[in-house]
C-alpha cells in the first residue's frame, strides 16, 4: 500500500470517527429524563418574535438560549421535545443538552 493510499484511507476512517462520535453526542443530549422540558433550535433566519411565538405555543417557555433562535420551554404534559418540532423547531434536545445552547 503506497503512503498516498495509507494517508487517503486514514483520513477516511478518522472523518467517520468523528461523525460517529458526534452522532453519538447528540442523540445523547437528545434523551430526557425529563420529557416535559426541551431546548427548541429554530430556524436561525426567523425573528425573534416569531421564535417566541412558535415557542409559545409548545409550552411555556422557561429559559432563552444565547442566541435568539433557541428556546427552553416546559410541557406539564411531558411531550416538549414533539411540541417543539410540531411548532417549527429544526430539532430539540433536553435539558441536559441545553448546555450548548448558553441558556
Amino acid at each position: 500500500m503506497t503512503r498516498t493510499v495509507r494517508e487517503t484511507l486514514l483520513t477516511i476512517a478518522l472523518c467517520g470517527g468523528i461523525g460517529v462520535f458526534s452522532a453519538a453526542v447528540l442523540l445523547g443530549a437528545s434523551r430526557s429524563p425529563d420529557p416535559t422540558e426541551a431546548a427548541g433550535v429554530f430556524p436561525p433566519w426567523w425573528s425573534r418574535q416569531a421564535v417566541l411565538a412558535a415557542a409559545g405555543q409548545a409550552g411555556v417557555i422557561r429559559d432563552l438560549g444565547a442566541v435568539p433562535f433557541i428556546v427552553v420551554i416546559r410541557d406539564p404534559a411531558g411531550q416538549a421535545q414533539a411540541r417543539l418540532q410540531a411548532a417549527g423547531a429544526l430539532f430539540s434536545v433536553g435539558p441536559a443538552g441545553s448546555f450548548a445552547c448558553g441558556s
